[in-house]
């Protein structure tokens, strides 16, 4: 129920080097070949959604997309550069580097993304993906983001999430892909519509004219035309077979013997690398390379301590300038990797070499990059030292961080792929990692299972410390399985048994007791729990805590009636998210969601689009059904006070769609219910009842089970009772809506009394009793006005307006501000409010004549010795109604109290 806070500031500057170094275009040489075919093509690309660069390995990608970027810079064009490795098949790493990418080409983008995956539990890859769409939506200028080495992506989710945000991206922003492959995205709408620019190996090699130039910078002598007619037909203008034979021209003493034995095959290519080139490099060199081949990245601090030397930095500066496909990484040449055909070649060199050397050289790469806080590398070279213990300890250490401040659910998964279940079960920091990671992604079988093993290992072995993280965990695992009752009972209890737990914790049970209290209307110890929750994510910095609390509290707030106050905790959590993570962020949705709601019932349609535009692309990420209920709710309405019934009903079911998947039976309970009442809205009541029996709300005689409007959330039960009130209904509805209303104002439901009020004064009309259909709806009003409805009451049934419209005509007295929330009501209906009559003077009429019917019976209660809330409980009215029928009771008979009161109407027998 919150995220913990990450602090970047904590981790080793090597670290953020290493991060940089994905974030840059390598380093071009001054001497670099000019590409002018190419550059033409890539420049007519330039405003083209997706440039789509596949070639095989050794074409020049990455070199030509660098020259092309480094082309555009000068001319105000934005560009943002990543390079994509194995670790980005974990949806949210590669999510998270994209941000990084951007917010390293301009720091307008990426902030909130990068404050949600650098932060904690809840972030997931949909949220960040929708997070930066929204930066990219404000962003006015030209921005190219490169994709380089996408090949090595290939899971399945990262490239769903890549099509999403290519289908949304604005006008301004362009994408550039390069692979070795077939990019594995469905394009072909791009395509047709001509906004998918092309280029493969054709595009990449070097014309003749070309491959002269760079030959002859290579080797360092020109060829003769018919020489370099016959090295081009046999590589086919492939660079790196250009480049390669060209160090081997610059070895051989006979060029013209070399070229007639040279075919351009990769194999002939690979034999002549090792026998001409890598075979003549001294031995401390050529060791050096076979020694760092098994290295993805590295700079000369790494090479020193793996291979447990000192002259790393000289060894790779001669690399670089012997051009043995070294390419650095970052703008101070700190980082560098090999190109990939040479480093596979130097690979399979190594494999002839002793082991154990390279499995030393993989561990103590394991032991930098633990040090540096780089939890990939450091478990990626354990298992490649087939170091299985040291890799599980690794995955021990790491897997809290990289679930609960991280979100990076599929790398922990992969990993545990890999170890043996001894050793998983044997490390409980593991098992609660994978059990936080299972809860986090809505697994709730699994999760479940994986809990209750753990709460057994608990049992036998009594560590304290794993038995409070796993009954935190089982916990949220209550909450975000919508069953509140066990939740509140199993957060009361971890809150007894460990008052001295890190803030953290005591910050995410808290936040859930409140989940729990709110769903079973324990307000006040609710808003208690929240209390405590506030205090312990203020401790620790958990921004997203703190916005769990303050929706928590929007959520007891709607509950109770208060809409009011909930806009103002709305307020106070956007506020706190604001400046760390943002508005458009998963923190930020959970509160705008819930604001959507409250400003579309308050009448405030165009704010309520504005939240919910700023939530939608959240809506499913929410564990809590009133978050994601508020949202599609919110969405179908406006959508219905537009006219697109289709478009609502379709939003309905695709949000009652969710709640099966998830096993979430209320959220599908309640977005079943309104459709229910979208049909009846329409005055479709047949196809209503219909509906309403293939749910089971009523039964195929039209009377509802038994029990069910109580057993029901608020929302359905009067879904139900507007149903079988549309049928007619009689006396069982009268009794049923009782019944509702003592059930309402029993739990301190104000708002579902001021509605369930709306409905009796609705039946009451029907059954022909429009003065006590009048009263009762004057009841409503007022309660209405206090709990800030105005929507409920509009989209009602049309004869509950005419009522209304009734009221505003004649009321002779107002109480203070009703006239203005009549006036705005009607006028939200679209209709004009009637003046009402001016009031006859005083001595014209008898008091009798003035007071109602309500109000004498209030004057009997009085007389039997019924204080207000007495009064309140036997009429089902607030205790504030009450003090106001008094108020115009008082007024109505000349006095100033009740004992006044009293004798005024004995005295003229209205008693």
């Amino acid at each position: 129920m919150a995220r913990a806070t990450g602090k970047s500031g904590d981790r080793p500057a090597s670290a953020a080097v290493l991060v940089e170094s994905k974030l840059a275009p390598p380093q071009l040489s001054l001497r670099l070949l000019a590409r002018s075919a190419l550059s033409t093509r890539l420049h007519a690309g330039l405003m083209q959604r997706v440039i789509s660069a596949t070639a095989p390995a050794g074409y020049g990608k990455t070199t030509a997309l660098a020259q092309f970027v480094a082309q555009l810079e000068p001319h105000g064009i934005t560009c943002a550069w990543l390079s994509l490795d194995a670790e980005d098949n974990d949806p949210l790493h590669f999510v998270r580097y994209v941000a990084a990418a951007l917010h390293h080409a301009d720091a307008r983008l990426g902030r909130s993304a990068l404050a949600q995956t650098d932060g904690g539990t809840m972030a997931s890859p949909d949220a960040v993906v929708a997070s930066l769409l929204h930066d990219l939506m404000g962003h006015d200028h030209r921005l190219l983001l490169v994709l380089d080495d996408f090949h090595l992506v290939h899971d399945d989710g990262v490239h769903r999430k890549l099509e999403w945000l290519i289908g949304h991206l604005p006008p301004t922003i362009g994408l550039v892909i390069a692979s070795r492959t077939r990019l594995p995205l469905s394009l072909s709408q791009l395509r047709l519509r001509g906004e998918l620019l092309e280029l493969d190996a054709s595009h990449f090699g070097l014309g003749l004219d070309e491959a002269a130039d760079f030959v002859g910078r290579v080797s360092g002598a020109p060829l003769e035309r018919s020489q370099l007619q016959t090295l081009h037909e046999r590589t086919e203008g492939w660079i790196a077979g250009l480049q390669l034979a060209s160090l081997a021209l610059r070895e051989s003493g006979d060029r013209g013997a070399f070229l007639a034995a040279f075919s351009g095959t990769d194999r002939d290519i690979t034999d002549y690398l090792g026998e001409q080139v890598l075979d003549s490099l001294r031995p401390a060199l050529r060791d050096f390379l076979l020694d760092t081949a098994g290295l993805d990245r590295f700079c000369a601090e790494l090479c020193d301590e793996v291979l447990r030397r000192d002259d790393s930095h000289a060894m790779l500066a001669e690399i670089q300038a012997r051009n043995l496909f070294l390419s650095g990484l970052d703008r101070s040449r700190t980082w560098f990797r090999y190109h990939h055909l040479f480093a596979d070649y130097l690979r399979g060199r190594g494999k002839e070499r002793p082991g154990e050397a390279a499995r030393a050289i993989c561990l103590r790469a394991s032991d930098w990059f633990n040090r540096h806080r780089l939890p990939h590398e450091a478990v990626r070279y354990a298992f490649d030292g087939q170091d299985i213990e040291r890799a599980a300890d690794l995955v021990a250490e790491f897997s809290g961080e990289l679930v609960q401040y991280r979100g990076e659910h599929a790398t922990l998964l992969g990993w545990l792929t890999r170890l043996p279940q001894a050793l998983v079960h044997a490390r409980p920091k593991i098992r609660t990692g994978h059990a936080w990671s299972l809860v986090l992604t809505r697994r709730h079988a699994e999760a479940d299972q994986e809990l209750r093993a753990l709460e057994s290992a608990c049992a036998d072995d009594g560590d304290d410390g794993v038995r409070c993280v796993v009954e935190m965990i089982r916990c949220v695992y209550f909450a975000l399985s919508d069953q509140p009752l066990l939740a509140k009972s199993a957060s009361e209890a971890w809150l007894k048994s460990w008052p001295r737990a890190e803030a953290f914790r005591t910050g995410v049970v808290a936040n859930v007791l409140a989940a729990g209290c709110s769903a079973t209307d324990a307000f006040e110890q609710g808003l208690q729990a929240l209390a405590i929750a506030r205090r312990a994510f203020e401790e620790c910095g958990a921004h997203y805590g703190l916005a769990w609390a303050s929706a928590l509290a929007m959520v007891i707030a709607m509950r109770r009636g208060d809409f009011a106050e909930a806009m103002a905790q709305a307020r106070l959590g956007l506020a706190t998210v604001e400046p760390s993570l943002g508005v458009a962020s998963y923190a930020g949705s959970m509160l705008t969601l819930l604001a959507a709601e409250v400003c579309y019932e308050q009448g405030e349609l165009a704010q309520a689009q504005r939240y919910l535009d700023l939530g939608l692309p959240f809506i499913d990420e929410h564990g809590l059904v009133e978050m994601s209920a508020a949202g599609y709710l919110t969405r179908a309405r406006l959508l219905r006070q537009r006219g697109d019934l289709a478009g609502a009903d379709s939003c309905l079911l695709e949000g009652e769609s969710l709640g099966h998947r998830l096993r979430l039976p209320r959220l599908a309970r309640i977005l079943a219910a309104e459709r229910c009442v979208l049909r009846l809205s329409v005055a479709s009541l047949d196809d209503a009842l219909k509906l309403a029996q293939s749910y089971g709300f009523i039964g195929h005689g039209g009377a509802a089970p038994a029990g069910a409007v109580a057993a029901e959330e608020d929302s359905v039960g009067l879904a139900i009772l507007r149903l079988r009130l549309a049928q007619g209904g009689g006396a069982p509805v009268a009794g049923a809506l009782n019944d509702a209303l003592r059930r309402a104002q029993r739990d301190g439901h104000q708002a579902q009394q001021a509605r369930l009020l709306l409905l009796r004064a609705l039946h009451q009309q029907r059954s022909h009793d429009q003065a006590l259909a009048l009263r009762t709806l004057d009841d409503a009003l007022a309660l209405a006005a206090r709990c800030g409805l105005l929507r409920s009451l509009v989209d009602a049934e049309p004869q509950l307006l005419d009522l209304v419209e009734s009221i505003a005509a004649r009321r002779p007295l107002a109480p203070p501000g009703a006239d203005d929330y009549l006036r705005r009501l009607l006028a939200a209906a679209g209709r004009t409010p009637v003046a009402a009559a001016a009031p006859e003077p005083p001595h014209e009429r008898s008091e009798a004549e003035e007071l109602t019917e309500r109000e004498i019976k209030i004057l009997r209660l009085l007389k039997a010795g019924l204080g207000n809330r007495e009064l309140a409980q036997s009429l089902f009215l607030s205790e504030a109604t009450v003090k106001w029928h008094l108020h115009n009771i008082f007024a109505k008979l000349g006095v100033k109290n009740r004992i006044g009161a009293l004798a005024r109407a004995q005295e003229k027998s209205l008693l």
